[in-house]
């Protein structure tokens, strides 16, 4: 049996002998507190998400690039869900799958974070989607993007 060792990850920045970030956390949401004098486009009180380290701790320092105006629809709550899984989804859907109008798609783990994001996204770019998810997740409802053809049970 093997341990769950992160040794890739040690090496590839997160840190050696212990966590280099010492607050966890990099889907962010809230208001922009400070701006440096070399940023533009962000002012003090724009509603912002996006990725940053420690970005569960009540402050937190982004680099202006990886944080967006967060839409006036969503709360701070919904919009920090978003940025890791959503751009993960798009990322093997859409750059890496290169999903296409008609093509079929399989989401193993569509009621998980990445999964729902991937599940909508394939929908959303034209795909027939199945997705396979455990049936206690099955049970919380019908997935966005779903279509009529979907069973309710074991598969969601």
């Amino acid at each position: 049996m093997q341990r769950g060792d992160p040794r890739i990850a040690r090496l590839m920045g997160i840190g050696l002998t212990r966590p280099k970030a010492r607050i966890a956390g990099v889907d962010v949401a809230g208001r922009v507190e400070a701006v440096g004098a070399d940023v533009h486009g962000l002012q003090r009180g724009d509603e912002v998400f996006g990725t940053c380290r420690g970005a569960f701790a009540e402050y937190a320092t982004a680099d202006a690039a990886l944080v967006v105006p967060k839409p006036a629809g969503l709360s701070f709550e919904q919009a920090a869900a978003l940025p890791m899984a959503a751009v993960t989804a798009l990322h093997a859907i859409r750059d890496v799958g290169h999903v296409q109008p008609g093509q079929r798609v399989l989401v193993n783990g569509a009621g998980g974070g990445v999964g729902t994001f991937a599940v909508q996204i394939a929908v959303a770019l034209g795909a027939e989607v199945t997705g396979v998810c455990s049936t206690r997740i099955a049970g919380i409802g019908s997935p966005a993007g779903r279509s009529s053809g979907w069973p309710s049970r074991g598969c969601c």
